[in-house]
């Protein structure tokens, strides 16, 4: 038992450096790239230390995405290793099962989940942010503005021409209708602010009143209430893409869309994304496993990492056609965005049990 521990923690430690080491090298190299990609982008206003904080801040979102394709390469390596000092032919010999082995992997792999999951629920929100600011020279409260923002509720329709996460709106629109969709009043505010959830106060208001006889009545109010459901915490998510926001942030934001209105298929694709990532990066240490013990047993390093990358590849291609594809063909991108990793999981199993 407790030399089996020890042969556990062994190759734990192996691939999990190897993971991280890819991890390294793979994200140093990224934004290497990215920021010689932003030099030729420079402009008056834009230098090259803007391109450089730019890029630094876009450091973790780029991160984020290398991972699975980390945890792959450094399964891959690690147990490249274990397999070229005959350590993996020991452990067989020793009555170690295959899928033991498989599972010290994976459990080397959790390292990159929680890191995935840490990047995306509290930190790329934050560094996103921080880049957009500095590509655009605005801050991070401008960012979060909406211009131009139309919402419905019941038989009104209310159009913001401006409004900040602070809970401020100016040209404030308001057209009411009966259920025959008669017009049946119009109101102009020149401002308005947030009072509490559902409840807004609009200053330098006039409402236009039309009775049933066709006569209209026009009353001036300086402060006036609203009940609009619109919250400052979501006019500042409008203003991000959803893959930008954390998951916490998407369920929240959906939830109060559902409650509104319908949610949009973009922020479903997200969420469901970010739930099965760290799935993915799994699923993809699997097919490495697949590689070391199976077909590719006999074949060199170097081969093995270069079917691995474009299996990698593939992947992510696959999994961003479906993910756009569910946008137009799928009641749920869901269905879409599990597909390519069961698919991995298929191929990964049933080419280690043929090992066995």
């Amino acid at each position: 038992m407790l030399a089996r521990r020890i042969i556990a923690k062994h190759v734990t430690k192996t691939t999990v450096l190897a993971m991280l080491g890819a991890t390294a090298v793979l994200s140093g190299l990224q934004v290497l790239f990215t920021y010689l990609g932003e030099l030729g982008a420079l402009k008056d206003g834009y230098g090259a230390w803007d391109a450089f904080l730019y890029v630094l801040w876009g450091a973790p979102k780029a991160l984020y995405e290398i991972l699975p394709i980390s945890a792959l390469i450094g399964a891959v390596l690690g147990l490249g290793t274990l397999a070229s000092s005959s350590e993996l032919i020991v452990m067989r010999s020793a009555g170690i099962s295959l899928w033991r082995i498989v599972g010290w992997v994976v459990r080397s792999a959790l390292v990159l989940v929680i890191l995935s999951f840490a990047l995306s629920e509290w930190v790329i929100p934050y560094t996103n942010e921080k880049a957009d600011s500095v590509k655009s020279h605005r801050t991070t409260a401008e960012l979060g503005e909406v211009k131009g923002y139309w919402t419905r509720e019941g038989q009104r329709f209310i159009y913001i021409d401006y409004a900040n996460s602070q809970g401020q709106l100016k040209n404030v629109q308001v057209v009411d209708f009966d259920q025959s969709y008669h017009l049946r009043g119009t109101l102009n505010a020149e401002q308005g602010q947030f009072v509490s959830d559902g409840s807004w106060s609009l200053q330098n208001a006039k409402q236009v009143d039309i009775l049933n006889n066709g006569d209209a009545i026009l009353e001036s109010n300086k402060t006036l209430p609203l009940a609009l459901a619109l919250q400052p915490k979501y006019v500042h998510m409008v203003t991000v893409d959803p893959e930008d926001l954390s998951p916490s942030q998407l369920v929240s934001f959906m939830s109060y869309l559902d409650e509104y209105s319908q949610v949009p298929k973009t922020y479903q694709l997200a969420f469901w994304q970010k739930l099965v990532s760290p799935l993915a990066l799994i699923a993809l240490v699997v097919i490495a496993c697949s590689f070391i013990f199976g077909p590719l047993r006999q074949q060199s390093m170097g081969f093995r990492l270069v079917i691995a990358l474009f299996t990698g590849l593939g992947f992510f291609y696959l999994q961003d056609f479906l993910g756009y594809a569910s946008l137009v063909y799928s009641p749920s991108p869901a269905w879409f965005v599990f597909v390519p990793i069961v698919l991995i999981f298929m191929a990964g199993g049933y080419l280690l049990q043929r090992a066995r």
